[in-house]
């Protein structure tokens, strides 16, 4: 598996820690995919960012539990 174009970062002990684009995902390897969207004309910004962990068998999602449609993501800031 290699990495691809996403829209985030690796994590490791660095709060800019970098994208290594060239760099073969490996087991252990922890980086985000942040898809984001800007409406200036309503005054709204929003980042949805989930936290992916490589495993030898794939992929986990460690933030898949968290709100992610419109309606939970209201309900969440009520």
């Amino acid at each position: 598996m290699q990495t691809g174009s996403f829209f985030g970062h690796h994590i490791g002990l660095s709060a800019g820690d970098p994208a290594l684009m060239d760099e073969p995902l490996a087991p252990g390897m922890v980086f985000t995919v942040e898809p984001w969207y800007y409406n200036h004309d309503i005054g709204i910004a929003v980042f949805v960012e989930d936290v992916i962990l490589v495993t030898e068998d794939g992929a986990e999602v460690l933030t898949a539990t968290l709100p992610r449609s419109p309606e939970e993501l209201e309900a969440l800031m009520r």
